[in-house]
C-alpha cells in the first residue's frame, strides 16, 4: 500500500475504518467512562461502529457534555481506564504480542508495556469555557512523534533544519507538539520560550533555519530580532489572511508557513504552502464538518471541524466537537501544490459565533462563554413557550450583557427563576437578566426567519 499520503480514497477509507473498530471495539468501548455511559444511553454498542457512516450516527460532543457542571475534573471521564487483565482481553494483536514476549522474560518489562499503552504520563491543558487536562500515554506519545516527523515533510523540512521556538514554553498543544515533531524529524531544537531577548540569544548560539511564532506575537518578533540564516518563520497557530500577510512582509524573502490543529487534540497539522489548507493524517483522526448549530453534517458546506482520534489512548475523543468553523468543506482531491491525497481542513479557521468572549457586568475578567451550552439548558424546559439568548452591548464601556428572553407556559416567576438557575449550572455563567416576554415580543427580537439563525444572537 502506498505511504500514509499518496493513498487514494478508498485506500484511505479501509485503513480508516479498521482503525476505528479497534477504536471502538477496543479501547473506547470497554474502558472510556465517559463513552461507556454514552453508549449505554444511546442504546447502541461500541462494537457496531464499524465504519465512518456508522461514527456520523453518533451525537457529535464538546467540553460541555463531558464537564455539565462545569467541573473541569470531569474530563478525567475520557481517559480510558484500563489494566492488566483489560489489555490482554482487548489489546491489538501485534500490540499483544511484543508484550507477550516481553513477559517471557520478565514480569517487570510486561508490566511496563502494558502500562505503555495503558498509563497516561504526559498532560497538556485545552478548552475554551474550561481548562481541562488532555491524557497521553508513552505510545501515544509515539503517535505525536510520527505524525511530527509528517508535518515536519509537509512542512518541506528536513532533520539537517534547526528550529528555535518562540513559542511559550507551556503545557499546551503548540508548544508539546512542536517538540515531538523536531524529536520525529530527528531535527535540533532549542525552546527559549517567548522572551525577545532569550529568543534572540538562541539565535546566536545556533545556526537556525527554522524560527517558530505564535502569529499574534510574529511581526514584533521578526522586527526585534537579527534572524540571521532563518529560512523559514514557522506560524504555530490559524493565521488570518491579514496577519498572514504583514507576517510575509516582516520576513522578507523567507518563506512563511503555519501549524495548526485543535487544543483538544494530539497533533497538529501542516501546511505545504501559505493557503494550501491543512494536511490532516487519516489513519491517525478523522476530521469531519458539523453545523455549529444543530450538529448535523452539511452538504458539501463549511462547518464546526470535529475530530475522532484514532489509535490514541489516554483521552479519548470521538467526534469532538471543537468549537473552530471554517467556511468551505474538507478537501480531498489531491493538493495541487504537494500532490498529498490526504483530506485538508481549510485555511481559514475562525471561531464559532456560538462560542463568544464577554466582559460580563458582575465579573471583572474576559469570560468565556458557549452559547451552545446556554441554549441547551433552556431547550430541556417543558414551561417555556420560547425562549432566546442575546449576548448585546452593556452601557458600561467594553462590557456586555447575557440577556435570557422567556415566554412561559404557567408561572412566570417560577419559569424566570428556573431559567436562571439551569443556565447558571449548566452553563457555568450567570445571566444578567432574564425577561419575561409574550410571543409577539419574542418574535420581534429574533431576526428574519428567512435567515436560518438559531435562537441565539449576538448584537455587538
Amino acid at each position: 500500500m502506498p505511504s500514509w499520503d499518496r493513498r487514494t480514497p478508498q485506500q484511505q477509507a479501509k485503513v480508516r475504518d479498521a482503525a476505528l473498530r479497534r477504536q471502538l471495539r477496543d479501547a473506547v468501548g470497554p474502558f472510556s467512562p465517559f463513552w461507556r455511559g454514552r453508549f449505554t444511553a444511546l442504546r447502541v454498542p461500541a462494537a457496531s461502529v464499524k465504519t465512518a457512516a456508522d461514527l456520523a450516527k453518533l451525537p457529535a460532543v464538546g467540553e460541555r457534555d463531558v464537564c455539565p457542571s462545569g467541573d473541569p475534573a470531569d474530563a478525567a471521564r475520557l481517559v480510558l481506564q484500563a489494566d492488566e487483565a483489560g489489555f490482554a482481553l482487548h489489546a491489538y494483536g501485534p500490540d499483544l504480542r511484543k508484550a507477550l514476549v516481553h513477559r517471557l522474560t520478565g514480569a517487570a518489562r510486561y508490566r511496563r508495556a502494558v502500562e505503555a499503552e495503558t498509563r497516561p504520563t504526559t498532560f497538556h491543558f485545552a478548552g475554551r469555557g474550561l481548562r481541562f487536562p488532555v491524557a497521553s500515554t508513552r505510545n501515544d506519545l509515539d503517535l505525536v512523534a510520527r505524525a511530527g516527523a509528517r508535518a515536519w515533510s509537509v512542512l518541506g523540512l528536513t532533520p539537517a533544519d534547526v528550529l528555535v521556538s518562540a513559542v511559550p514554553v507551556a503545557a499546551s498543544l503548540d508548544h508539546v507538539f512542536l517538540s515531538y515533531a523536531a524529536l520525529g524529524a530527528g531535527a535540533p531544537a532549542l525552546f527559549p520560550g517567548a522572551d525577545p531577548a532569550a529568543v534572540g540569544d538562541a539565535l546566536r548560539m545556533v545556526p537556525a533555519t527554522v524560527l517558530a511564532v505564535r502569529p499574534e506575537d510574529a511581526v514584533d518578533v521578526l522586527s526585534a530580532l537579527d534572524l540571521g540564516g532563518v529560512r523559514t518563520v514557522l506560524l504555530v497557530g490559524a493565521p488570518s489572511e491579514e496577519t498572514r500577510t504583514a507576517v510575509a512582509e516582516a520576513a522578507g524573502d523567507r518563506r512563511v508557513l503555519a501549524l495548526w490543529g485543535p487544543g483538544e487534540g494530539r497533533v497538529m497539522w501542516a501546511e505545504c504552502a501559505p493557503g494550501s489548507g491543512w494536511h490532516t493524517y487519516p489513519d491517525l483522526d478523522y476530521v469531519e464538518l458539523v453545523d455549529p448549530e444543530t450538529g448535523a453534517t452539511p452538504n458539501g458546506a463549511g462547518g464546526e471541524v470535529t475530530v475522532t482520534q484514532l489509535g490514541f489512548k489516554g483521552s479519548a475523543l470521538l467526534r469532538w466537537r471543537t468549537g473552530d468553523v471554517v467556511a468551505e468543506g474538507l478537501a480531498t482531491d489531491a493538493c495541487p501544490k504537494c500532490g498529498r491525497t490526504v483530506p485538508r481542513v481549510p485555511a481559514e479557521v475562525s471561531t464559532s459565533h456560538l462560542h463568544v468572549r464577554v466582559n460580563l457586568r458582575h465579573t471583572d475578567d474576559e469570560q468565556h462563554v458557549d452559547l451552545r451550552a446556554v441554549a441547551g439548558a433552556l431547550a430541556g424546559r417543558n414551561d417555556l413557550a420560547g425562549w432566546l439568548v442575546e449576548v448585546v452591548p452593556s452601557p458600561r464601556e467594553h462590557e456586555s450583557d447575557l440577556v435570557i428572553l422567556v415566554v412561559p407556559t404557567g408561572d412566570e416567576t417560577e419559569a424566570a427563576v428556573g431559567a436562571y438557575r439551569d443556565v447558571r449550572a449548566v452553563a457555568g455563567v450567570t445571566p444578567s437578566q432574564v425577561v419575561v416576554v409574550t410571543p409577539e415580543e419574542l418574535a420581534a427580537r429574533r431576526p428574519p426567519a428567512d435567515t436560518g439563525a438559531p435562537r441565539v444572537v449576538v448584537r455587538r
